[in-house]
């Protein structure tokens, strides 16, 4: 199979605003599903939005799956993974899976980890696949062989794929934690070579999602405590996909008097070739992490979104600034 028959759907950032009837929009309302769901993710697979995010699902299985036609009516369909037994590598956790479409197949990665996992030392980022966005999803274990959050997968536009992740504690190959490495891929399944540090500037940097635009490459990632309101979104940009990355002082999205600690989040491409930010945040009173969505705009060379939004907001396409 050649490289170049390859697809990651979510992986190819094209904000093409002559694709975008004028007059067409969009209305949605934050947060877009009533319930704790971390670490979100969105896919546009035919004409359906299917949202994965963290934790256990209401059907028992882990990774609740939700699909809507519009981003604001959104229905439960099921849990995407089952867990293993109290040895296997994803009996608890099941933290930020992320779905990318690669030729036919749909490739769920998430991080996971066996019963006994000291300081979650024993988290690593694996993989499932499955011919259907609702699974079922077969099992192919760690991708990672070593502790790992947060894994995200980049197809380049010259065929060359690599696959960013958060170090986690007590690392068995003695990487620092908390910092974002890469690998290369050979494939959706195999990843090559040594692991790389991209990001390193913060004490605990996770959540990294990469996309590129005239010839950078944008990486959003997400810092400070997952628990409070100093946890939200930044950028860095690169002229390679490895890096070296320069860091933006401009946050993309941090708390508000109504969102705090928004973060970990994903980014897609909606009906109208717009593409979008999902991410987290809690209430003020701290008792929840709700799915949100914002869209992304580029304004004087920069990746912009005016969010976090909490009231009913309605985008007309194209969206000027």
């Amino acid at each position: 199979m050649k490289k170049a028959h390859y697809l990651f759907l979510l992986l190819v950032p094209i904000f093409a605003s002559g694709q975008k009837k004028i007059g067409d929009s969009i209305t949605y309302k934050n947060p877009i599903i009533d319930a704790y769901l971390a670490d979100p993710c969105i896919i546009l697979v035919d004409d359906t939005y299917y949202l994965f995010a963290t934790g256990e699902a209401p059907d028992g299985d882990q990774i609740p799956i939700y699909s809507s036609k519009n981003l604001t009516d959104w229905t439960f369909e099921k849990g995407a993974v089952q867990k293993g037994d109290s040895l296997s590598w994803n009996f608890k956790h099941f933290w930020a899976p992320e779905v990318h479409k690669y030729n036919d197949t749909y490739y769920l990665y998430y991080t996971a980890s066996p019963e006994d996992s000291p300081s979650n030392s024993q988290n690593k980022v694996g993989v499932a696949s499955s011919k259907n966005i609702l699974g079922p999803y077969e099992d192919h274990g760690p991708l990672i062989p070593h502790g790992s959050i947060d894994g995200h997968p980049f197809l380049d536009t010259d065929g060359k794929m690599y696959f960013y992740f958060t170090v986690e504690q007590l690392n068995s190959t003695g990487l620092p934690m908390g910092k974002i490495y890469a690998y290369t891929m050979k494939d959706p399944l195999t990843i090559t070579g040594e692991p790389i540090a991209v990001i390193t500037k913060h004490p605990w940097q996770e959540g990294p999602f990469v996309i590129k635009k005239d010839n950078e490459y944008w990486m959003t990632y997400s810092i400070g405590a997952w628990k409070n309101d100093t946890y939200h979104i930044v950028l860095a940009k690169s002229k390679h996909p490895l890096g070296p990355f320069e860091f933006i002082e401009k946050p993309l999205l941090e708390s508000t008097d109504v969102v705090k600690g928004p973060g970990h989040h994903a980014i897609f491409t909606d009906k109208h070739n717009q593409q979008w930010i999902v991410y987290h945040g809690w209430d003020p009173s701290f008792k929840a992490r709700y799915p949100r969505i914002d869209p992304l705009y580029w304004k004087n060379g920069m990746l912009h979104c005016d969010g976090p939004t909490s009231t009913k907001t309605t985008i007309n396409f194209p969206i000027k600034k």
